[in-house]
């Protein structure tokens, strides 16, 4: 008696991990179109379309009332974040680095001023005006301001260390190792997974999924992307690799964790339903989103490195 709900619960799982995998090969045909065509605009409109669903997404997260006040503060959430990663992606790919400290500061403080103005014409409506505007604020910084490194990434000038390599392949490798430790952290811990992480934030995630999955998933993918495409990532090496996509790993599953604690708080599974077996978009972006940072400090700070030893 009790092996029929473990039987329906392993169905379950592998239609989920089988509608996780068609949504992944469709991602990556989108990702694989962009680099065939050597179009770095076309990644960047696909970050951008990416973004703008994330904020609408977010906004649904929060739980709140669908006033005017909610369909004015997300519109208008949902057009600066547009903007914003517009006006990012064409500063640097006409190579006007300098202009972007500019774009960042003006679109964060816009972030607060908007909200602020529109409410002045919505009336009170005690914690869920205080709820809106706050959220408002976050979600500009959590989503656009996030997923823009990915646009930094494609843009930074890899040209300083003598064949830095294309900014795509920085971000095809990004983007392996960080759903790469996903997928292995969901495999190994559905197959041998029993002590539980931090079961108060994410019931599903243990310990064996951790360190057996995320962290040699990551790895391994790593060093796959890098086996494969070598030539265009000059500025890693073996070790870097390996060293790199562990700390890449740890920082996903803390991304992972983060969606899990607003998803948590809100009573929510996922963020969404347009991709199955994933969820919504920000249930695909919440590892990217902490990772990006992570990998653009680390390009940038050898950028410089290799500028300051070359023209020495």
């Amino acid at each position: 008696m009790s092996d029929l709900p473990n039987t329906g619960s392993m169905k379950s799982r592998s239609n989920v991990f089988r509608s996780r995998v068609i949504s992944t090969v469709v991602l990556w045909a989108l990702i694989a179109f962009a680099v065939y065509f050597d179009r770095p605009i076309i990644f960047s409109a696909i970050i951008i379309l990416v973004g703008s669903l994330g904020i609408f997404e977010f906004f649904g997260l929060l739980g709140l009332r669908r006033t005017p006040a909610f369909q004015s503060l997300r519109f208008s959430t949902l057009f600066l974040g547009f903007l914003y990663l517009s006006l990012i992606a064409c500063s640097l790919s006409g190579g006007c680095n300098g202009g972007i400290i500019y774009i960042d500061s003006g679109f964060i403080a816009l972030a607060v001023i908007v909200p602020t103005v529109l409410l002045l014409f919505h009336p009170i409506d005690g914690a869920n005006t205080k709820d809106l505007f706050f959220g408002s604020v976050f979600g500009f910084i959590y989503v656009p301001v996030l997923i823009s490194f990915l646009i930094r990434i494609l843009y930074i000038n890899y040209d300083v260390s003598a064949g830095g390599g294309r900014g795509e392949y920085y971000i095809i490798f990004l983007l392996v190792v960080t759903k790469f430790s996903d997928m292995g952290a969901y495999l190994i811990g559905t197959l041998i997974g029993k002590n539980k992480m931090i079961p108060h934030i994410s019931p599903g995630k243990t310990w064996e999924g951790f360190i057996f999955g995320c962290l040699t998933f990551a790895v391994g993918g790593g060093c796959l992307m890098f086996y494969l495409f070598k030539d265009e990532m000059p500025l890693l090496e073996w070790r870097v690799v390996v060293i790199l996509s562990f700390c890449l790993a740890v920082i996903a599953a803390l991304g992972d964790l983060a969606e899990s604690i607003l998803k948590r708080s809100l009573d929510v599974k996922d963020s969404g339903n347009i991709l199955p077996g994933i969820g919504g978009v920000l249930d695909l972006l919440d590892s990217v989103l902490f990772t990006a940072p992570v990998l653009f400090i680390y390009l940038t700070l050898l950028s410089f490195f290799f500028f300051f030893v070359i023209t020495r």
